[in-house]
Order: C-alpha cells, then sequence, then structure tokens
C-alpha cells in the first residue's frame, strides 16, 4: 500500500482529492482486515467508513512520514476486533467469504473461495488472502499478524503450491 508523503502533507491541508487517493489505494486492504474478523459484509463496511472518517477526524494529528497504510489496517483491525467482542453473541458466524455477494463484489466465481479454504490451513487461508485480495505487501501481513516475514512467506510460498497442485494440476515434488 503506497501512500505518498505528499499525499498526507495534502490530506493535512484539506485536500479532499487527497483523501479520495488514500481511500482508494487503502480500501481493499482495510475492508479485508475488517471482513476476516467480522465475517459479516454490512458490518465490514460500516467499520471501513468508521476508519476513513477517524483518518478525516485526525488528519491534523498525521505526520509526514507516518506509515499511512499501517495505521488504516491497524485502526481497522483494532475496529473489527471491538466489534467482534460486543456483538458475537449476536453475531451468526456466516463466514463472509462463503456468501454469494461477497464473492460478486471481489468478482469471484461463487465456490471458488469454498475450495481454497478447504484446500489450505486457517493460517496458509488468510496470509494468502490478505496477499491476493487484500493486496497486502508481506511487509505488512508481517506487522499485522505479527508473524516474522521468512515464516510468512514460506506459508505463502507453501499454500501455492497446494493449490497450485489442486487447483491447477501442477504436480510439485
Amino acid at each position: 500500500m503506497d501512500i505518498s508523503k505528499e499525499q498526507i502533507i495534502r490530506l493535512k491541508n484539506n485536500d479532499m482529492t487527497s483523501f479520495d487517493e488514500i481511500y482508494e489505494i487503502a480500501r481493499k486492504s482495510v475492508y479485508f482486515t475488517i471482513a476476516l474478523i467480522v465475517k459479516d459484509n454490512l458490518a465490514s463496511e460500516d467499520i471501513m467508513q468508521e476508519v476513513f472518517i477517524d483518518l478525516l477526524m485526525n488528519k491534523s494529528k498525521l505526520k509526514e512520514d507516518d506509515n499511512l497504510g499501517a495505521l488504516l489496517t491497524t485502526s481497522a483491525k483494532n475496529k473489527a476486533i471491538n466489534y467482534y467482542n460486543r456483538h458475537k453473541r449476536e453475531t451468526q458466524y456466516i463466514n463472509t467469504l462463503q456468501d454469494e455477494s461477497y464473492d460478486q463484489e471481489i468478482g469471484l466465481d461463487s465456490g471458488l473461495l469454498d475450495k481454497i479454504k478447504n484446500i489450505l490451513s486457517k493460517k496458509e487461508y488468510e496470509v494468502f488472502i490478505l496477499h491476493i485480495l487484500g493486496e497486502y505487501s508481506f511487509k505488512e501481513i508481517s506487522e499485522i499478524k505479527k508473524i516474522p516475514l521468512g515464516t510468512l512467506t514460506w506459508t505463502y510460498q507453501e499454500a501455492r503450491k497446494k493449490l497450485e497442485i489442486e487447483l491447477g494440476g501442477k504436480n510439485h515434488d
């Protein structure tokens, strides 16, 4: 997620086109961070909006050398955890990644995520989804999940190999 110092400075100076640019750069990553925890489309969208409203309300506190992408995803993660904890009794444990409207929203064939989820371990699945769909760098995922970078890249490569074998018909020895 590449948010430039210039964009941060412009945002601090109330340039709303900069906010629009930052939103477009960060929205998928913020959404997937939330969706992996909350597992509810509407709640994820609401929480995502809260993250960006907080950004606008606190833009004066930003420093030009802040890693705004990491700040946004950390905020998203914290808000999602808070939501989950407040609503876990009410929340139906519907897997967002199996929701047909979710598949349509991200442009995947219905059921493809189910297949991927069945092939990969939970850890592999989360890393794969954050990297491919969430468009996180390995460094960002490492920071978010608190997994060493080497372990993370190994996990991703193992997940990719499994998917190639199961979905692509490739054989790795």
